[in-house]
């Protein structure tokens, strides 16, 4: 999808097209959440695999360095935090 155009509060015209607005069209709003929701489910997806192959299948310390530092992360997005 091409970006969502962006609008913002304009006292002359009520609303105004703005690249850093705060609102969007509700047809831009429903893809853009429906994208949202289908990016979750590939990313719990992936999830499940990398908790699936544990820990206990990495070789070295960069393995399970890597693999930690992104279930952490992926954690942390679904709670919408920022990353570590």
């Amino acid at each position: 999808m091409s970006e969502p155009k962006r609008y913002r509060l304009d006292p002359e015209s009520y609303l105004a097209e703005h690249p850093q607005g705060d609102f969007v069209d509700y047809q831009d709003y429903a893809h853009l959440k429906a994208e949202v929701e289908r990016l979750t489910k590939a990313g719990d997806s992936l999830y499940k695999s990398m908790l699936e192959i544990g820990c206990n299948e990495m070789a070295d310390n960069f393995q399970y360095d890597a693999w930690f530092g992104s279930m952490k992360d992926w954690s942390a997005a679904k709670e919408g935090k920022p990353r570590a």
